[in-house]
């Protein structure tokens, strides 16, 4: 199973302490460490281990968010994100610190999300944000192989199935089935972009499957070239109607 992706949170308020800590636990994030000022960060930045650091540009009403940036960056070459109040002047003088993405208040899961894989994207492509909060929508994701970051396509999905713990996402392109630490419902409202969001369909209570790669349906089964799925009353006529189905 893949490794979760372990985050260092910054941040000063407790509002926003306690709403990240509750979004990263939902998608399936580690929080490593919490830390609330400059002294605290720096002791945590070389005594934990960690993939990425969310980041309040102001610490203490200062903007101390800034100079640990560049600590992060040029002592620890890890991707940080910087949360700021969506001010472009501010971004625009926190870029010399090269973060890795921006994440504007208010916070919520969708933000949040984007901002990890911008993050990591750019991290990965060693290349810093752009000056203007990037909230685009991606149409892939990764997950983190040993110390690597693979970048798995969405549209390359064929069904997601809800284990234990995780949702089991199989990558038709080669032919594995990769982890995710959330709930179903979590991954199709919030991890999927909204314009891909269509494309999923939930045949039971526990798997959803990728519309274009359904074969067949057959009274109460749903079938691709990969597995077939049991298809529940309670969501056969939201499928039948999505496939333009007449019955």
């Amino acid at each position: 199973m893949e490794n979760n992706i372990s985050i260092l949170i910054v941040e000063d308020e407790d509002i926003w302490i306690e709403s990240l800590h509750l979004i990263l636990k939902d998608f399936g994030f580690t929080v490593v460490k919490t830390v609330s000022t400059s002294d605290d960060a720096i002791t945590a930045f070389g005594s934990y281990e960690y993939d990425l650091v969310l980041m309040d540009i102001h610490l203490e009403g200062k903007k101390s968010g800034i100079e640990l940036g560049k600590i992060v960056n040029k002592l620890y070459n890890k991707p940080f994100i910087f949360i700021t109040g969506g001010n472009d002047h501010e971004i625009k003088e926190a870029f010399e610190a090269r973060p890795s993405a921006y994440l504007p208040k208010p916070i919520n899961h969708s933000s949040l999300f984007i901002a990890i894989q911008n993050a990591i994207h750019n991290f990965t492509n060693n290349k810093p944000a752009s000056r203007t909060a990037d909230e685009r929508e991606f149409n892939s994701f990764f997950v983190k192989h040993g110390k690597t970051y693979k970048k798995i396509d969405w549209k390359d999905i064929a069904y997601l199935a809800a284990g234990k713990n995780y949702i089991s996402a199989y990558n038709t392109i080669d032919k594995t089935e990769y982890y995710i630490r959330s709930s179903l419902q979590g991954i199709l409202q919030h991890l999927i972009p909204e314009h891909l969001q269509k494309q999923f369909i939930q045949v039971n209570r526990s798997e959803a499957v990728q519309i274009s790669f359904i074969t067949e349906i057959e009274k109460d089964e749903v079938r691709t070239a990969f597995r077939n799925f049991a298809l529940s009353d309670a969501f056969s006529k939201v499928l039948k109607s999505r496939l333009h189905i007449i019955s």
